[in-house]
């Protein structure tokens, strides 16, 4: 994750600084809990779709049940703060271009 240039661009974007702190330690939650995963990997094959439906239905679906091991707020309303987070990070990525 490009986590230096994520947060001057969150910071440029009016966002307070605990919220960016919250935002990238959602994503390096994401990185290390479903399996060591490169959230720059992801957006470059498929622009992190993959790794949002994980979040889907707060986690109860399918796919996340790939991950048994995870220690996820599965089934809590704010596991839509980490698909959120990544939505941000990928129009992060998509402003680079």
């Amino acid at each position: 994750m490009k986590e230096a240039e994520f947060r001057e661009w969150l910071k440029e974007s009016g966002k307070k600084s605990k919220i960016i702190s919250d935002t990238l330690s959602r994503l390096r939650r994401v990185e290390r809990e479903i399996g060591d995963c490169d959230i720059d990997a992801h957006y470059e094959k498929d622009k992190c779709e993959y790794l949002m439906s994980l979040f889907l239905k707060m986690g109860k679906n399918d796919e996340m049940k790939k991950y048994p091991d995870v220690s996820l707020p599965i089934g809590k309303y704010y596991m839509g703060t980490y698909r959120l987070a990544l939505k941000q990070y990928v129009a992060f990525r998509d402003s680079e271009e």
